[in-house]
């Protein structure tokens, strides 16, 4: 008799905690979303005159619509612990990437420094869409702010007969506690 009851003790023990690791993860997954971002970067046919010194190239502001993101995700700027960037994708439509050797990725905002956030190296020829090698870092003072931008810094392996069109798509993840 002692022994089913220290065995039935034993089970809802192990029952309960398991209970509570899965209510953990079920608050954590409400407290962790993606945002996406898109712009298009326009290389002009004269960037490519040389192809031993890096070119940089800014795009144009992204609204980072993060306050109203974080509204609608049930939290606040200041209830957010960490964003990092989970994607950056270059692309382009009907060519390839084949003159691109490498390229530098910084992020920009108002009042903040530039922050390195991604490199691709060693570009392959004949592909027309590579993802960025992405740096460890914390974003979140740069979503924050109404609007980012991205300086690119390209070293060209050939030139181009003419104005290059790319597509930069952007994921980043925000980690934050919900409003309660």
């Amino acid at each position: 008799m002692k022994k089913t009851a220290i065995l039935l003790l034993c089970s809802v023990l192990i029952l309960g905690i398991s209970s509570c690791t899965k209510t953990k993860q079920a608050v954590d997954e409400l407290t962790e979303f993606d945002i996406n971002y898109t712009t298009n970067l326009n290389i002009p046919s004269t960037s490519f005159t040389t192809v031993t010194t890096p070119v940089d190239i800014s795009t144009p502001n992204i609204p980072t619509a993060s306050s109203s993101r974080f509204t609608s995700e049930k939290t606040t700027q200041d209830l957010v612990s960490e964003i990092k960037m989970t994607k950056f994708n270059i692309s382009t439509t009907g060519t390839n990437l084949d003159f691109l050797k490498s390229v530098s990725i910084y992020i920009k905002a108002d009042a903040q420094s530039e922050l390195l956030v991604a490199t691709k190296s060693n570009i392959p020829a004949g592909i027309t869409a590579t993802t960025a090698d992405l740096k460890n870092v914390n974003i979140k003072e740069y979503i924050f702010k109404d609007n980012i931008q991205f300086r690119v810094s390209f070293l060209f392996q050939t030139g181009s007969a003419g104005t290059q069109n790319l597509k930069l798509d952007q994921t980043v993840h925000v980690k934050a506690t919900i409003l309660k």
